[in-house]
């Protein structure tokens, strides 16, 4: 499904990413584990062209997307929740699930709306309340839910703990699993917080400072204390 063939992505003079090699297949939840500056989110702007110059492949299906804009991107059916969440917040909860729509296609047709306040039970009361007026949480649930609403076939998730209470990561956690297995949605997830990984993949990359350093299951993972000592910060 998606496929990073050599990598590179710089900020003006700064290399952050080295020759990244990724593969993720179809229906596949994986998670990017790594320490604040490894590259986590460069890796994530790279693939959605938002951001860094990168240089090297990012493909989709087999079809590299070269420098295609984010917006086309979004139209062949990727869905990138950034870590700062980038939801609007001068509209109304209603209003930006329905801007999250103009990524659908005929092939992948839009999310109804009742669909979406049943996955996300939180903002169904909120309907009419603007952006700006939610909790972290409850933003983070907005983010998310918008980005599923045009039907993505890859979900891209920046850090969607940060911030969050405990219960909330609980609840997001299990919406994000219950999401993608009922939508067969192909998932990236870049985080630090292993449990919620644990609980919405089954593949993980360890970066380190801007390389991959492992790639295996949780299995592989937990067998493995020296990159967990040498590369994240909880072991």
């Amino acid at each position: 499904m998606l496929k990073v063939d050599r990598l590179n992505a710089y900020y003006g003079q700064s290399h952050i990413l080295h020759d990244i090699e990724l593969e993720i297949c179809t229906g596949r939840r994986t998670t990017v584990l790594g320490r604040n500056g490894a590259g986590k989110s460069t890796l994530l702007k790279s693939i959605t062209n938002s951001g860094p110059r990168a240089e090297g492949s990012v493909s989709v299906d087999g079809v590299p997307l070269g420098r295609k804009p984010w917006y086309r991107r979004a139209r062949e059916g990727l869905a990138f929740v950034p870590e700062d969440r980038r939801i609007f917040t001068h509209i109304t909860v209603e209003e930006n699930i329905e801007l999250g729509r103009f990524g659908a296609t005929s092939e992948r047709p839009v999310i109804p709306a009742e669909q979406i306040y049943e996955w996300f039970p939180m903002l169904g009361p909120l309907r009419e309340r603007l952006g700006g007026q939610l909790s972290g949480g409850q933003q983070q649930m907005l983010a998310v839910a918008r980005a599923v609403a045009a039907h993505p076939r890859l979900l891209l998730l920046d850090e969607p703990t940060e911030g969050l209470a405990p219960v909330i990561v609980e609840e997001l956690a299990e919406i994000v699993a219950q999401i993608c297995t009922e939508m067969n949605i192909t998932l990236l997830l870049v985080e630090q917080n292993i449990w919620f990984s644990r609980q919405t993949t089954d593949h993980v990359y360890v970066l380190g400072t801007g390389s991959i350093a492992f790639s295996g299951d949780w299995a592989e993972f937990d067998a493995d204390e020296t990159i967990r000592n040498r590369h994240l910060a909880i072991a």
